[in-house]
């Protein structure tokens, strides 16, 4: 892949992720409304719809962590590290072998 569609890429996932977050931060604001009273609901009808939204936010906050989670750890940007320790841990094996063998 080149560079810069690499770029453009993590440019695109920025605005993605920073979208997601403006979100959130709407609805966590909107909470913190209910909860200090501001807003309060006092029919039935009122309070179904704030926990209807507090579960929506909070499976959208649980989303966007599995999300970020998953964006954070690839396997593209785990595999070279993964075969660096492969590489040099079987080096080290060998080594450790033939040191073994040499003071026998």
């Amino acid at each position: 892949m080149e560079p810069s569609a690499e770029i453009a890429e993590l440019a695109n996932q920025a605005e993605q992720l920073e979208a997601r977050i403006q979100h959130l931060r709407t609805g966590i604001n909107n909470l913190m409304q209910i909860s200090q009273g501001q807003g309060r609901p006092s029919t039935p009808e009122e309070q179904q719809i704030a926990q209807a939204e507090l579960a929506r936010l909070e499976e959208a906050v649980d989303r966007f962590e599995l999300d970020l989670a998953s964006r954070l750890f690839t396997w593209h940007h785990l595999q070279e590290p993964f075969w660096q320790a492969v590489r040099y841990g079987g080096l080290g094996l060998v080594g450790g072998w033939l040191l073994h063998w040499l003071v026998r």
